[in-house]
């Protein structure tokens, strides 16, 4: 079997899982309960786009990949697949990719949609976001995918998704204490569309780099969950690069 079968199959089967379909649903219902005291014009829109892929479908991407890369072992079926000829790693990179393109396509369609919108006169210039804080919107919702993964291969039973939740949580709370209240989840993106709420401070692009060096820190760790001499010489490298640039892009 190819891999661009593989990769098919895998993203055919996070597309179809009921759980990814929540975040519409709830964007849908958060939209229609708020009175939009200032009417549903091309800025409300901006930024309702932007909280759905920066708030909303992180928090419920990671469950969905999660329930999708671990329903092999849900399912009792571990013992089927070590029987095929496809190994191990190339499911797990099949699986991470699988996962991580169609997400980080349709953070891409997102961020183009919040550009033209953008585009429209009456959205005030403070409040739109540069080029760079748009490219990190992709990266944004593919690595909440990717950490979905990361936790059914590092952590295989019930509830570890979970542990990987709030730690994530309480560390961009520790980490990013400097970030009002309430906007825990900005330590992902350097963006900010509230009125009268500051930017986190930080270097778009440099932001984008350091994003992708997370994504491709979690696949690594991912794949070579049980090869520690390949974690080590492949996830190494790509750590340290990915370190770097964290220090780089912050003010």
């Amino acid at each position: 079997m190819s891999n661009a079968i593989l990769i098919g199959r895998e993203a055919r089967r996070l597309l179809r899982h009921p759980v990814l379909w929540l975040v519409p649903v709830v964007v849908a219902v958060t939209a229609a309960a708020d009175s939009a005291s200032a009417g549903r014009n091309a800025d409300y829109w901006y930024g309702t786009i932007f909280i759905a892929v920066a708030f909303f479908g992180p928090i419920i991407v990671l469950f969905a990949a999660n329930l999708v890369a671990s329903g092999a072992r849900r399912s009792r079926a571990e013992e089927m697949l070590q029987a095929t000829p496809t190994s191990d790693t190339r499911r797990t990179w099949a699986m991470s990719l699988g996962i991580a393109l169609p997400l980080a396509g349709a953070g891409a369609v997102a961020a183009a949609a919040m550009a033209v919108i953008g585009s429209l006169d009456d959205i005030p210039a403070k409040d739109l976001m540069s080029a760079g804080e748009l490219a990190q919107l992709p990266l944004v919702i593919a690595g909440a995918g990717l950490l979905g993964v990361l936790a059914a291969r590092w952590l295989p039973f019930a509830g570890g998704v979970l542990i990987v939740f709030v730690l994530a949580t309480l560390g961009g709370l520790v980490a990013f204490r400097r970030i009002d209240g309430g906007t825990w989840w900005m330590w992902w993106t350097t963006g900010m569309t509230f009125e009268g709420w500051t930017p986190v401070p930080g270097r778009p692009w440099l932001h984008v780099a350091y994003l992708t060096g997370l994504c491709a820190c979690a696949a690594i760790a991912a794949v070579y969950r049980s090869q520690g001499r390949r974690l080590l010489l492949v996830g190494g490298p790509v750590l340290a690069a990915t370190l770097v640039l964290g220090g780089l892009q912050l003010p």
